[in-house]
């Protein structure tokens, strides 16, 4: 899993509302860039290729040439129910059995420190690597993130 857990704190929830579901528009290929950049800061350190990668396979252009995101902007319907509030799924993730592995930016806010040290104990007692210097999420882009994942698949 890559960071996310059974609890899911509201102040989280509550920064992605902030931009999931909207639908801005940009002139440019660049500006749209711009702004996956801004709002995916917590990727963490990322290179100017792998922003474009990003940004590319998650844009769409308009019929008037405007720049988007290519998603459907009710994605974010959920969110608009009602007020905020933590999301609990320890009884979902205490009846897991087979292997896991938890991936945490260690700047994640979405993420929580003491919910991953949780993810170890309960559950399929997940095995937890941190990413310094992200967070939320890693996007399995840099070598060292992607090293972390093949050695957990290919693991007898």
């Amino acid at each position: 899993v890559n960071d996310v857990g059974p609890l899911i704190p509201k102040a989280a929830l509550a920064r992605i509302t902030a931009y999931v579901g909207k639908d801005p528009r940009f002139k440019t290929f660049e500006e749209l860039t711009a702004y996956v950049r801004q709002i995916s800061a917590p990727f963490g350190p990322l290179t100017d290729a792998q922003w474009h990668h990003l940004t590319l396979h998650g844009a769409r252009q308009h019929e008037d040439g405007s720049w988007g995101m290519s998603y459907d902007p009710d994605i974010a319907a959920p969110f608009r129910k009602g007020s905020l509030q933590d999301v609990d799924l320890w009884s979902s993730w205490d009846t897991i059995s087979c292997p896991t592995l938890a991936l945490r930016g260690a700047e994640s806010d979405l993420l929580l420190k003491e919910t991953a040290a949780q993810m170890q104990k309960r559950g399929p007692r997940a095995r937890l690597v941190e990413f310094a210097g992200i967070g939320h999420a890693p996007m399995l882009m840099a070598a060292d993130q992607i090293r972390v994942v093949k050695d957990f698949l290919l693991a007898e």
